[in-house]
């Protein structure tokens, strides 16, 4: 009997939650409480405007095909735009996550000023960068292109830094024992091994990107999203929904897609 009523006693003081698990589920409460006063939640407003939300809807139906040619063609450009952007942005992310891992280059003059610049990018909205471009190389989709590459490369290359920083470092260290170079470890056993990670974080990435090059189009810097600002402007809601799907079908398709690729890859 003692020794069941010890066993009990253990089970309830692991059940028991500790001071700092209380305090951090107040802190959490605590959040979550102001993030709504800050947002402005309010249910009553979300249903008071539910009949709003029907008309606007309603005025978009039925579909207006008039559209549809130019539609296909500019999801064409939105496609290149976000296809070539993360090609250009996994480039760059590659050998950035490289030098921004602490263990792969432990050299903190090297490491850090490379973190501190991923995340300056990645601070910076892509809206933002794309109007960036659009004052510098003017409107059209090569702003949108230079766009997403560079937030691609920001943030895929905090993304590849962590998974090098998160590898199995025991071949990593077999390697060395060899005598072989950092260069020669990172490209014989740390990319290799990490590389079906990397294309299937890659594929995500890509997929996100497909969705924010429709909105580059907002500030001209080409895409879907140019000629979905214009319909908006002119209340042809026909239009945009027209636009609206052919948006779906492709990132519908293209979810399907890359899904099917990183169950290959994994």
């Amino acid at each position: 009997m003692s020794t069941g009523g010890a066993k009990v006693e253990e089970l309830a003081a692991l059940r028991r939650p500790s001071a700092l698990t209380l305090a951090g589920s107040a802190v959490i409460v605590a959040v979550l409480v102001a993030s709504a006063v800050a947002s402005e939640v309010s249910p009553l407003a979300l249903v008071n405007g539910v009949p709003n939300v029907l008309d606007f809807v309603g005025r978009m139906f039925p579909p207006d095909l008039s559209v549809l040619g130019d539609a296909v063609l500019l999801m064409v450009e939105t496609l290149g735009i976000a296809v070539f952007g993360t090609a250009v942005g996994v480039a760059f992310a590659v050998p950035i996550g490289l030098l921004a891992a602490r263990n792969i280059y432990p050299e903190r003059w090297l490491h850090l000023p490379w973190r501190t610049g991923i995340n300056f990018a990645r601070a910076v909205p892509e809206l933002l960068w794309a109007l960036l471009f659009v004052s510098a190389v003017g409107l059209g989709p090569l702003a949108g292109t230079l766009a997403i590459a560079l937030g691609s490369a920001a943030g895929m290359g905090r993304l590849f830094g962590d998974i090098f920083e998160s590898a199995d470092m025991r071949a990593w260290d077999a390697v060395s024992a060899t005598g072989a170079g950092r260069l020669q470890r990172i490209s014989w056993v740390l990319l290799p091994e990490n590389l079906p990670t990397l294309s299937s974080y890659t594929l995500l990435v890509l997929d996100s990107n497909v969705r924010a090059a429709t909105l580059l189009g907002l500030v001209g810097a080409g895409g879907i999203g140019t000629l979905l600002t214009e319909r908006l402007r002119l209340f042809q809601y026909g239009e945009v929904l027209t636009i609206v799907l052919v948006v779906l079908v492709v990132v519908v398709a293209l979810d399907r897609l890359s899904a099917r690729m990183r169950r290959r890859l994994t």
